[in-house]
């Protein structure tokens, strides 16, 4: 979000928490140049007027860091999700841990099992978005995403540091079969939008080169 927020300036964003929020409608009232957050596509797809942009992670990299996040919030509303399980094991049994994106990209949120119908409904809404990415094709992602938006420089991202490294690391080892095989949907949505991002990017070789050098300087 550093990318676009250095464009459009705070002010001229919001910022939505949930389908529910009634910030949304507001925000479209006021003509707000941007607006982001956690919503599903059902939201996304009837706000007319909007350029619709996405990105996909990686589902069992997704999941767990979710987990690891919420462990060190000092958001209320995520300490109170965190306390709400017992377990590891627990959250997997929680629909956050259900292919997530699947859920999202389907509009379906906390509600039932997702099966080959919504990950097709899922698909179909990928397909319908202006700009689709995944975030292991960044910094190349956000290159492509300010071209097509029209800016003349872009923000070169850091991945955040993780919160627990130890922490990640033994859900990894331990769950990572289990978290794949459940997130199978959301791993399949993945490929699919980085298959659409490769498609469709449009990056010049000169501004391939500025992007190389400004990386290597800020390093």
């Amino acid at each position: 979000m550093n990318i676009l927020h250095q464009q459009y300036g705070l002010k001229q964003s919001a910022l939505i928490a949930g389908d529910d929020d009634p910030g949304l409608k507001k925000a479209v009232q006021e003509s707000k140049a941007l607006i982001h957050g956690h919503f599903t596509a059902k939201t996304l797809l009837e706000t007319p007027d909007y350029f619709k942009a996405t990105m996909l992670r990686e589902a069992s990299d997704r999941l767990i860091s979710r987990f690891v996040h919420i462990a060190h919030s000092e958001e209320e509303r995520l300490r109170l999700e965190y306390t709400s399980y017992q377990s590891f094991e627990d959250f997997l049994a929680s629909t956050y841990a259900d292919n997530w994106q699947c859920r999202m990209l389907a509009g379906i949120g906390h509600d039932g099992r997702v099966n080959e119908e919504v990950y097709m409904r899922a698909a179909d809404n990928l397909f319908a978005m202006d700009w689709v990415a995944t975030a292991d094709c960044m910094p190349m992602a956000s290159l492509d995403l300010s071209l097509k938006l029209g800016f003349k420089s872009f923000y070169a991202p850091r991945l955040n540091t993780r919160s627990s490294q130890k922490m990640w690391q033994e859900i990894n080892a331990k769950f990572r079969p289990a978290i794949a095989e459940l997130n199978r949907f959301d791993a399949q949505l993945v490929i699919e939008a980085r298959a659409l991002f490769h498609r469709h990017k449009n990056i010049p070789w000169s501004s391939r080169m500025k992007m190389t050098l400004k990386d290597l300087l800020s390093a």
